[in-house]
């Protein structure tokens, strides 16, 4: 009993609208919590991981929710008040573009296997 085309795409569909959809979520939280939950991130990355596990960790939690991480630190040099208003602007924009690519890339998936 294994998986059909139509179950896989389906089921890529919808973990591509997760990650997505989580990134957008805690840029969110960045913005309303500013550093705690950067120092929540900032905890669980290894700057230097020395074994196997540390480094699926990293790949795991900068796949799932650091793009909000890496462009608050592009922020963070700002004012509070700049560093909101940009990091607004930015959420806002990261927010199209997800709609967009998932998409650009559930259609294309959708156009060429189902």
């Amino acid at each position: 009993m294994g998986f059909t085309i139509r179950e896989f795409v389906e089921i890529f569909r919808l973990i591509l609208g997760y990650i997505l959809g989580i990134q957008f979520g805690y840029g969110v939280l960045i913005l309303l919590l500013g550093r705690i939950m950067i120092n929540y991130f900032a905890v669980t990355i290894e700057e230097n991981p020395s074994n196997l596990i540390q480094k699926v960790i990293n790949i795991f939690m900068i796949s799932t929710i650091g793009s909000g991480y890496y462009i608050y630190k592009k922020v963070v040099h700002y004012n509070w008040f700049l560093r909101k208003i940009f990091f607004a602007i930015a959420l806002f924009v990261q927010g199209v573009l997800s709609i967009v690519i998932y998409q650009i890339i559930y259609r294309s998936m959708k156009a060429v296997f189902l």
